[in-house]
């Protein structure tokens, strides 16, 4: 069995949710060796290196986590709590406000839509709510931290231009 660029993650993902044979593990460890591991997939090889190797316990391990780049405030994550419980209290009213009358008209929009679980297509707009629910409360809240950064942003633009304006005077 060769791996490939091309087909590696399919692997790697397989082995994560331990799917592989002995033989595609083995196929798995033999591609971590060599020189065609693409760079996004280099933090993998600590790790497959301490399978193929038994697993020694005096191993370090190894975080396949991306560092964070930047912390939330606080008021920030207090705001965004907040908000997604009252989104979600409010479509929770909309949506069940009246079981008598269809309940999914007003996500009527999405029909067709689907969502993909481990190879299985899933088209019942009921099945596929919840993920279209969070998609649009991830973007609420991606656009709600967008408009606070541009808020700060025109707030020092301003205090520049008034110290600006006390030198010049």
């Amino acid at each position: 069995m060769i791996l490939t660029r091309e087909n590696i993650e399919e692997y790697i993902t397989r082995f994560m949710e331990g799917e592989t044979t002995n033989e595609e593990e083995r196929a798995i460890y033999h591609f971590f060796r060599s020189e065609e591991v693409p760079e996004h997939l280099k933090v993998y090889a600590p790790m497959f290196a301490w399978y193929e190797e038994g697993m020694p316990e005096k191993q370090a391990v190894v975080s396949l986590k991306t560092p964070r780049r930047f912390r939330l405030p606080v008021e920030i994550w207090s705001i965004g709590i907040a908000a997604t419980i009252a989104v979600v209290v409010g479509l929770g009213t909309l949506l069940f406000w009246d079981k008598d009358n269809n309940e999914l008209d007003e996500w009527a929009c999405y029909e067709g839509s689907y969502i993909e679980v481990r190879g299985k297509r899933i088209t019942n707009v009921k099945q596929i709510l919840p993920s279209i629910l969070e998609t649009l409360n991830e973007a609420d809240r991606i656009e709600q931290l967008a408009q606070e950064r541009i808020d700060e942003i025109k707030r020092s633009e301003e205090f520049v231009r008034q110290k600006e304006m006390l030198v010049n005077n």
